[in-house]
């Protein structure tokens, strides 16, 4: 986002009410406007307005075409450096004074302008009986429902309520009174952090907003969209920072995001996530162990103890396979109905470790679940206790060079599970066919 006020000598001044919102701007045509919108330039919606208004300057009086016409050219080109104040234009017979902030966007994949109006004319009434300008656009900042931050090398010189407020600090003063305000930000983010501020002061704002987490005052962690630019504080550079609380739709689309990847009853990856988590070891043709893994007559269980009882069984297996496959940098999957699939890379050493020799990593792992998920007890109707067992198929090893080497790791692999079925179940059975005959074709 492009905003830059010189700011320069700028004082604390009185709050005042503003009108404010957002038009959006394509070719020189109003694409879309807000409400607020709408009533500052004196029509009675937003509907009203798109349905007389086709160019932006047809809003205005002739005379301010011109000006609107080279800021307009200089956003969409990523080169506008400051906000714009236009006083004295007459529209429906009010003369208003607006403050603008254009912000470069995309749609359909064209350049385009989301610009904010602030209707600053109460403001700049006040301003004009005290010949205070810097004061004005204080009151700007202050006003503004966008918190705003200034400062340079993270100590801050100026900072309005609404960012003290998102924030989660006590008040302004506590604010200006620190050092470095990068104490907010998690560790694992400053050195970007700094890194970004360095690039902006050298010349290079980012063309785009940042969503980023925050440690607040308060101790609470939320996620921040920020628009960062470099403007000129009491005549040397400083960082801007504009920030909005989107940590509701962050949380949203994380939890979008998992309920697409995961499996609802267990956790772990559904089929479709587990076939994009093994796009990478196919492109780094990785070798890989392969498990896959049964419960043992699972509709008895069912028929006997009922449906909740038969997904408590699954969850339990899928609690242990993930327990005894969590630090093999693998994954863990839900294959279909009672099934679950298992991909871990193949050790590269021959050397002895916690689980075996390398050799044998794959049979020690599913050996250790079978044997775990034996013993463990169930409820049935009227308390009855109950076991279950799962049956295991292995392929150890498994070069994966195409997709049609993938697809033989399965299939041998459930041959194999075949295998430890036919011979009475609650066992591990390991892939008879070699090193995954065909992998490598």
């Amino acid at each position: 986002m492009s905003i830059q006020l010189d700011l320069t000598t700028a004082t604390p001044c009185q709050n005042f009410d503003s009108a404010q919102g957002y038009i959006t701007l394509q070719d020189h045509r109003v694409i879309d406007v807000d409400n607020n919108i709408a009533k500052i330039f004196g029509y009675a919606s937003k509907e009203s307005l798109l349905k007389n208004v086709d160019f932006v300057y047809s809003m205005v009086p002739e005379h301010f075409h011109g000006a609107m016409r080279e800021r307009y050219l200089t956003a969409i080109k990523g080169q506008l450096q400051k906000g714009k104040l236009y006083t004295d234009i007459v529209i429906n017979g009010r003369n208003l004074s607006l403050f603008s902030i254009a912000q470069g966007i995309q749609i359909n994949k064209r350049p385009a302008l989301r610009v904010m109006i602030i209707d600053i004319t109460p403001v700049i009434a006040a301003e004009r009986h005290n010949q205070e300008k810097d004061q004005m656009y204080q009151s700007l900042l202050n006003s503004s429902k966008q918190g705003i931050l200034v400062h340079r090398n993270f100590k801050p010189l100026m900072v309005n309520q609404a960012w003290v407020d998102l924030q989660g600090a006590k008040s302004v003063e506590q604010v200006l009174a620190m050092d470095s305000i990068i104490s907010i930000i998690p560790p694992a983010n400053r050195l970007n952090a700094m890194k970004r501020c360095q690039s902006i002061l050298k010349g290079s704002p980012p063309n785009f907003s940042s969503v980023v987490e925050n440690q607040c005052f308060d101790g609470s962690k939320k996620h921040f969209n920020i628009y960062d630019n470099i403007i000129n504080w009491q005549g040397e550079k400083a960082i801007q920072v504009v920030v909005e609380d989107v940590s509701d739709k962050v949380i949203l689309e994380q939890e979008l995001l998992h309920r697409a990847l995961h499996d609802d009853l267990t956790q772990v990856l559904n089929r479709s996530a587990i076939y994009d988590w093994l796009k990478k070891p196919l492109s780094d043709q990785t070798e890989m162990s392969c498990l896959l893994l049964d419960i043992d007559d699972f509709k008895k269980i069912n028929d006997q103890f009922g449906h909740c009882v038969g997904d408590e069984v699954i969850r339990t297996l899928a609690q242990t396979i993930k327990k005894h496959v969590k630090a093999l940098n693998g994954v863990v999957g839900r294959w279909g109905g009672e099934e679950f699939i298992v991909f871990f890379p193949k050790a590269r050493t021959n050397k002895a470790t916690a689980l075996g020799t390398a050799d044998s990593q794959a049979r020690v792992v599913g050996e250790r679940i079978c044997e775990e998920f034996r013993t463990r007890q169930f409820l049935g109707f009227n308390r009855t206790k109950f076991q279950s067992s799962v049956s295991i198929g292995i392929t150890d090893s498994c070069i994966m060079r195409t997709s049609k080497a993938l697809n033989t790791l399965i299939r041998v692999t459930d041959n194999a599970l075949y295998q430890a079925k036919s011979k009475g179940k609650n066992r591990v059975s390991v892939n008879q066919e070699g090193a995954c005959v065909g992998c490598g074709q």
